[in-house]
């Protein structure tokens, strides 16, 4: 589906580095790539050296040279990379230039590289810990269903409405976001969609980008490990907030970030929604009237500042309102009619690896695929397996290695209190040893002798599908939609849904 690089025509350096603090004097030659992976550099490339979390761009810039690279940026802020440019040109002849700020303009000198591609798209960036991946996949299949042009950016991939192509992170990095955009520009689409991870916002990512509309879903505790605290985490994420210049801001007020940004900001098309159906309606657009669970999933009646929007879905489990009405406040603040949000919202499906059943023969228990791999995530799919549940409520879910490990007694403590059985097993255990993380997990439970650990995922859900009877949910938390399983430095196909899938036709 996506167009080569090499498309591109060649660009002036000084046009693309204009305005921009730089130290040294800006060759006049022209660019045709551009790039921050010196692997992928060819002859004609600019490279950006930017620090990354284990390693100095710079490092590599030798290795861009050779394969082509006619001019290097660095930050000039930057005090390793300063030192190494004496000894780096030396050995190399290429056009060194520093630039102050460098990480955080990078995605702005990418984007000029591309034509400014987010002039022409209206772009919706999604942020908060739960809730991001069912939220751009919602918009993008309500806008494909009016007839609407729509690419979406997240964990599920990349590519022009539900279908995907992969992708290794949530939010890509600078250049690979920008040449998304410049194909997805190429391609005519109208809208973008975009998951906006924390880490993204932090290492200045999506700068360049030009959000139309920013959504807040929650702010629950994740990515600790990186952010160091809870204050630093939702300063970054409010960055997609007060860094862009927004038509309109869609934020959940039954969460406390989103009650802080909407008493943060007065006015400019601010959207704040609520499943909590206050007895006072002022302040809040956008909000849940009734809802009723059927067997196809979720009906729900909401409230908006153009009419009433009845919305029957396909979905599970008492967030997914939450989801459905950030899509529907979406819908209203990119201005669309009544008519079409009803249309748009009409028949929503679920998303894959969210709330995601699998049934077989009535004889068996159902199965249920999800992503959650936060404590408050999986407390709320175990909370919505429950209103499906006339068995017992299985769980069996692991925590990833090299991640938060304060959040690893909480998920414990939350299996333990909503589910009826309990089987740990290994998630993307990465480098730490998977008797630790499944210590770590235990230290959460009162009673730990009642749970089961199964450190192979595969034996682990067969285990439990073994085991559980007709009018038993089995829930498998943590990897959702993922395709690998990352043992070690290693990724290993694995898949949840397919483990499911196979048991149940052989057992069929």
């Amino acid at each position: 589906m996506m167009m080569s690089r090499s498309q591109n025509a060649g660009k002036p350096l000084a046009g693309l580095l204009k305005g921009y603090n730089t130290i040294e004097p800006v060759p006049d030659i022209d660019i045709v790539d551009i790039t921050s992976n010196s692997r992928t550099a060819r002859r004609g490339s600019l490279f950006i050296a930017l620090r990354g979390i284990n390693s100095q761009g710079i490092d590599f810039a030798i290795d861009a040279v050779k394969s082509g690279a006619v001019a290097v940026i660095y930050d000039s802020e930057d005090e390793y990379c300063v030192r190494r440019i004496p000894l780096l040109g030396k050995q190399v002849q290429t056009s060194w230039i520093g630039i102050k700020g460098l990480d955080r303009i990078n995605g702005e000198i990418v984007s000029r590289f591309y034509g400014e591609p987010g002039r022409y798209l209206k772009i919706i960036g999604i942020t908060g810990t739960d809730g991001k991946t069912s939220v751009t996949h919602l918009i993008t299949q309500a806008l494909t269903r009016i007839g609407k042009s729509v690419a979406s950016i997240g964990t599920l991939g990349y590519g022009i409405g539900n279908k995907f192509d992969t992708a290794t992170h949530t939010t890509p990095d600078a250049v690979t976001l920008q040449s998304y955009l410049h194909e997805f520009h190429e391609l005519k689409c109208d809208y973008v969609i975009m998951e906006v991870s924390s880490h993204s916002l932090q290492q200045y990512r999506v700068s360049g980008c030009q959000f139309d509309i920013a959504v807040l879903t929650n702010l629950g505790r994740d990515h600790l490990d990186y952010h160091q605290d809870m204050e630093q985490y939702a300063a970054t994420k409010g960055r997609l907030f007060r860094d862009f210049d927004l038509s309109a801001r869609v934020l959940n007020i039954d969460d406390a970030f989103g009650r802080q940004l909407a008493n943060e900001f007065k006015s400019g098309g601010k959207i704040r929604y609520s499943a909590l159906a206050p007895k006072e309606k002022q302040g809040v657009e956008v909000y849940l009237l009734n809802s009723e669970i059927t067997e196809q999933g979720l009906d729900l009646d909401v409230a908006t500042p153009i009419g009433e929007i009845h919305a029957s879905t396909a979905l599970m489990g008492q967030f997914n309102i939450d989801n459905t009405l950030a899509c529907i406040s979406s819908l209203v603040a990119l201005g669309l009619e009544q008519a079409e949000i009803q249309l748009a919202v009409t028949g929503l499906q679920a998303i894959p690896g969210r709330m995601e059943k699998i049934t077989g023969d009535s004889s068996r228990a159902t199965a249920v695929i999800d992503f959650a791999h936060t404590e408050q995530a999986l407390r709320a799919c175990l909370t919505a397996s429950r209103e499906y549940t006339s068995g017992q409520l299985w769980c069996v879910f692991g925590c990833g290695g090299d991640r938060d490990q304060g959040k690893r007694q909480g998920m414990g403590r939350a299996a333990e209190e909503l589910a009826d059985r309990i089987i740990i097993t290994d998630d993307n255990p990465r480098t730490e040893d998977p008797e630790r993380i499944v210590s770590d997990i235990r230290e959460g439970l009162a009673n730990p002798k009642n749970s089961c650990v199964v450190h192979n995922r595969q034996a682990a859900i067969e285990y439990a599908l073994t085991e559980a009877k007709s009018g038993d949910l089995v829930v498998i938390a943590g990897k959702g939609h993922e395709q690998e399983q990352i043992i070690g430095h290693e990724r290993y196909p694995f898949s949840d849904r397919h483990v499911v899938q196979r048991f149940i036709q052989a057992k069929t």
